[in-house]
């Protein structure tokens, strides 16, 4: 029995042998004497509401850059046009700021010839005032300054400007004569009526009143009202003292009536509708006309800030 078995197992394994190339031939495609064809690719349906693209054409690479990695190739550079024109505009300012200076300093400055006048009567400048910053003025704005212990830069400041004008007034002022003697006589002329031209106690107008009253204390003023506000220093209302010179704008533009400063507000002056009489400066006829005020009298002090 048991020679029977092994002999059917061992014929099923030869059996199973015999079979297997023909069942790997059977499973193996057919291969013919003829080539292939390849197979066709059918085009995908288009759509007529979809239009068909054109594909772009490839960009044609320069022959120096060719043969350049694409990490060398790089794009020419272009100037940003707002860095352009950021560069122009301050090179424009640069420009105008170097012409401004040049014409601060050589413009023509009326500030600067009343100065190179000062200088003049104080012996410091024997150069023609011009209202040009030149280098005699310069230093002589130096000379003045060192004396007067200012900060001597040549330059014609405020604090110089100011000190210059006093000691030029000090020297060119009325001396000695002070100002509640104007004032005194001033109110002895009140009523005297007002007429133009008027030079005398029979008939003021208001420059021939004031003359007259400076002229009785020995003191002298040019005849009209313009050229009487050129006269001495300037002085804010702050700064009135008795006897100092105020101006208003009447009948003509600039400095067309004068009075004298009594105190207290008010002033001395021949009006024309009420001849010599005292006003206040709050009036608001005086107020809204009222033009400055001189100080004439080197006896009412220097003027301070």
């Amino acid at each position: 029995m048991k020679m029977k078995k092994k002999l059917a197992s061992m014929l099923t394994v030869i059996m199973l042998a015999c079979s297997l190339p023909w069942q790997a031939q059977a499973a193996a495609p057919i291969v013919s004497n003829k080539p292939h064809k390849a197979p066709v690719a059918t085009p995908p349906a288009v759509s007529e509401a979809q239009p068909v693209r054109a594909v772009p054409e490839p960009v044609a690479v320069k022959a120096d850059t060719a043969d350049k990695p694409a990490a060398e190739v790089k794009a020419p550079k272009q100037a940003k046009p707002e860095k352009k024109a950021k560069k122009t505009a301050k090179k424009k300012f640069k420009k105008t700021k170097e012409k401004q200076s040049k014409v601060q300093v050589q413009q023509s400055n009326w500030r600067l010839k009343v100065a190179q006048q000062k200088l003049q009567v104080l012996g410091f400048s024997d150069e023609r005032p011009n209202g040009r910053m030149t280098e005699a003025t310069s230093t002589a704005l130096k000379s003045f300054q060192k004396q007067h212990k200012l900060k001597a830069d040549g330059e014609l400041n405020d604090a110089t400007y100011q000190k210059l004008t006093w000691e030029a007034f000090a020297k060119e002022g009325i001396p000695k004569v002070k100002g509640k003697e104007i004032v005194s006589r001033a109110a002895k002329y009140k009523g005297v009526p007002y007429v133009f031209g008027g030079t005398t106690t029979k008939g003021f107008d208001c420059s021939g009143y004031v003359q007259y009253v400076f002229k009785d204390c020995k003191a002298k003023l040019p005849r009209l009202a313009d050229e009487q506000a050129l006269q001495g220093i300037f002085v804010t209302q702050k700064q009135l003292r008795p006897g100092d010179l105020v101006f208003f704008t009447t009948y003509a533009a600039g400095a067309s009536h004068v009075g004298i400063y009594a105190g207290d507000g008010q002033f001395w002056s021949a009006s024309s509708s009420k001849g010599v009489m005292l006003s206040s400066l709050k009036d608001d006829y005086w107020k809204q006309r009222y033009y400055g005020a001189r100080r004439v009298l080197i006896t009412n002090g220097e003027v301070y800030k």
